[in-house]
């Protein structure tokens, strides 16, 4: 044994000895493919694990936010956030990306905040679920075909070993129960590969419910951030350029342009800046 250990590594010799003789008595056309399986599979759970491992934590999520909203706060664009969350690769640059690529149709639509508010909120669950379910399906396919394709190669073993021991009643016995044996062992590693493959799904994907509903409220927050910091500003210059462009306001759209300060809780001073800036762009596009 000594000596063994000397002359190869024990990788070295579960490999040459141990693996690559099951899949020759299993059937390469069976077991080479499971193989395969089964590294994708746990390739793919070992990914998930180190993403969910990297979301920031609460107390990380709450600085970035306040970064954020100070941002928001100076330059009144969402460009300056947009390069924020570029330089960042995590869960949470992503969803919030995906919010802000939602957020500039939705002002293009001159969609009400409300409604903006529930499309984003939608935008942000959905892009959560994306982004930490990304690769599940295939895990569980994984598992469904593994389980199929042991059996094939275990039907098909069967069948084999029963046309021998029909050849004319001449069958040998011992050579056909080497031969069931050897069948039945497509079923077990067909078995091996699925099992993992299962449960590792079912915990990945409760995990990434949990995630998904912790993240929830950092995800209201910004975007009702977004919506007050930049939103209802946006909105309300849209409403007073497409009612400026026609001239001289009449008193309808003057109390129409009231009432949406109100919807908007656009103060006086804020609602003279953008009337103001608003009018002189007009000008200088005449």
């Amino acid at each position: 044994m000594m000596l063994l250990i000397q002359q190869k590594s024990w990788w070295s010799w579960l490999w040459d000895n141990w693996l690559v003789d099951i899949i020759i008595k299993g059937g390469p056309y069976i077991m080479v493919p499971l193989f395969i399986f089964s590294v994708i599979s746990m390739g793919i759970i070992i990914e998930r694990i180190y993403r969910y491992l990297r979301i920031p934590k609460d107390k990380k999520i709450a600085q970035i936010l306040e970064e954020v909203e100070g941002i928001l706060r100076e330059n009144k664009k969402i460009e300056p956030i947009v390069r924020y969350f570029e330089e960042k690769k995590d869960a949470l640059s992503f969803v919030f990306l995906s919010v802000l690529k939602r957020y500039e149709f939705l002002l293009q639509e001159n969609r009400s905040i409300n409604d903006m508010r529930q499309e984003l909120m939608e935008t942000a669950v959905d892009s959560t679920s994306d982004y930490l379910e990304e690769f599940l399906p295939i895990v569980a396919t994984i598992a469904n075909v593994a389980t199929l394709l042991g059996l094939f190669g275990t039907i098909v073993g069967m069948i084999m070993s029963f046309d021998e021991l029909a050849k004319g009643g001449r069958g040998d016995p011992a050579v056909v129960a080497h031969g069931i044996s050897v069948a039945l062992l497509t079923t077990a590693a067909g078995l091996t590969v699925a099992i993992p493959s299962v449960l590792g799904y079912s915990f990945l994907r409760r995990r990434a419910e949990k995630i998904t509903k912790h993240l929830e409220p950092f995800e209201n927050h910004f975007v009702n951030t977004l919506l007050r910091e930049h939103g209802r500003i946006e909105s309300y210059r849209t409403i007073v350029a497409s009612i400026y462009r026609n001239g001289d306001l009449t008193e309808d759209e003057k109390e129409y342009l009231r009432r949406k300060r109100i919807e908007l809780d656009i103060s006086d001073e804020e609602a003279k800046l953008i009337e103001d800036e608003v009018i002189r762009n007009l000008k200088e596009k005449k």
